[in-house]
């Protein structure tokens, strides 16, 4: 038995739900890409920001580290004076890059750096993986009991000292 079609064929000048759908899809998508090119420049003016902010720390700490170089000399300990006066000299530099590198240097220079030496990357990775870890670690107590889970006389504060109050 052949049945009619419920279906009403489009009229004329009206799309179809297959192509509203693709309309739908195609402007969702070009939504996804203003936001993620929004996001990037957002990023990128923080870094810039950040990294001026950093720059003006250590070059805070290296006038900071030579006025200690200089008070080594003056005290008579050269070799001290010494090192200071180099390490001051290093963070004269590093705060002088950080405070004129934009997002795009900063980035590219990582990049430079993490071609050339990749297991210092993945060592740097490890270091501050196992940093946050032991972060986590200390802090996981005060988040237990101070969240509602926390039950008996942990929270109480009965076991402080050892059991002993």
């Amino acid at each position: 038995m052949n049945y009619p079609s419920t279906d009403p064929a489009p009229a004329a000048g009206q799309s179809s739900v297959g192509e509203q759908a693709k309309d739908q899809v195609q402007q969702v998508a070009e939504r996804a890409h203003d936001v993620a090119g929004n996001a990037q420049v957002k990023i990128r003016d923080q870094i810039d920001t950040r990294s001026t902010q950093a720059g003006d720390q250590v070059a805070a700490t290296a006038m900071a580290l030579r006025s200690g170089a200089d008070e080594l000399y003056r005290q008579g300990n050269g070799s001290a004076g010494d090192a200071a006066h180099k390490a001051a000299a290093q963070a004269e530099r590093l705060g002088s890059y950080l405070q004129a590198a934009d997002a795009d240097r900063i980035l590219s220079d990582v990049e430079d750096v993490a071609r050339r030496n990749p297991w210092a990357v993945v060592l740097g990775g490890v270091v501050a993986g196992a940093a946050a870890a032991r972060f986590l670690k200390a802090s996981s107590a005060r988040r237990y009991e101070s969240s509602p889970y926390a039950t008996g006389p942990r929270s109480s504060g009965s076991y402080v000292n050892g059991g002993a109050q």
